[in-house]
């Protein structure tokens, strides 16, 4: 009988998102050995051992992580993204990253890891419908519209709207914010928009892809709309995020759609596109 040795993970960023990767694993939901953690701030990789009843994870720096794993999650920040890249390449390391913006600024790191044979996987994050975009891209995708609607107070201290004069506080009614490129509102909006990277690369890019975001003082949840135009016809995915009961500023679908693609990457059977 044969056996798949388990994969090594290595989670880079002990945030919300790293938690619960760490948990799924700890309670068998994902078939991987929990390697080691990297975190600037070692109080957040004690606070997620200490969530932890079987995995001991190791505390290493970057580089020492990526070496030592077979497989890397990052869940730090955007700004990472280059330089995880960039030791993932140099070690032959398979990458998975949430923070699609950092992904969408290094595309020629993407196609360097390409050459070298080295995956690099991007997770759906917040929205659904990223299925249905990867098969109309097929042949024939002509338009991708997404509209993302969340209460005011998420877009408080954003710089663009600084320079703008605008104030999250003061809006008490609905109220376009932003409407324009996808690489435009990543570049405006790096913490609140990275749907629009992560579907950008999935589907006609950057620069092809519109956006529009609303600031309603009436929802209390953040809303993503997605509509999808092509040969193939039309569809419109709408997906109603609920915060991460360990951190509310992340939504929890995030968090579960990174678990599941990591199962996928280390389990046999696939299902869907």
């Amino acid at each position: 009988m044969l056996f798949r040795r388990q994969k090594k993970l290595g989670i880079i960023g002990c945030g919300a998102i790293g938690t619960e990767i760490a948990c799924a694993v700890d309670n068998g939901d994902i078939n991987v050995a929990l390697e080691a953690c990297c975190d600037t701030d070692r109080a957040k990789y004690h606070l997620l051992v200490s969530k932890l009843k079987k995995a001991k994870p190791a505390l290493m720096d970057m580089e020492k992580l990526i070496k030592k794993c077979d497989l890397v999650v990052e869940c730090a920040q955007k700004a990472a993204v280059k330089d995880i890249f960039k030791l993932a390449i140099k070690h032959n390391r398979d990458i998975v990253f949430l923070s699609a913006g950092g992904v969408l600024e290094n595309m020629d790191l993407v196609e360097e890891a390409r050459s070298k044979l080295i995956n690099v996987y991007v997770p759906s994050g917040a929205v659904v419908g990223i299925d249905g975009l990867d098969a109309a891209k097929y042949h024939g995708l002509k338009q991708v519209t997404l509209i993302t609607r969340k209460p005011p107070k998420a877009f408080a201290g954003v710089k663009y709207l600084e320079d703008k004069g605008i104030n999250p506080a003061d809006i008490v009614t609905e109220t376009v914010i932003f409407d324009g490129t996808a690489r435009e509102a990543v570049i405006g909006f790096p913490a609140n928009i990275n749907v629009a990277a992560t579907l950008s690369i999935a589907g006609i890019g950057p620069d092809a892809t519109r956006v529009k975001i609303i600031a309603d003082p009436f929802v209390s949840t953040n809303k993503h709309e997605l509509i999808v135009e092509g040969d193939f016809g039309r569809f419109r995915a709408i997906t109603e995020n609920f915060p991460s009961p360990n951190n509310p500023k992340t939504s929890y679908l995030t968090a579960l759609s990174v678990i599941v693609l990591i199962k996928k990457i280390v389990e046999p059977l696939h299902i869907g596109t």
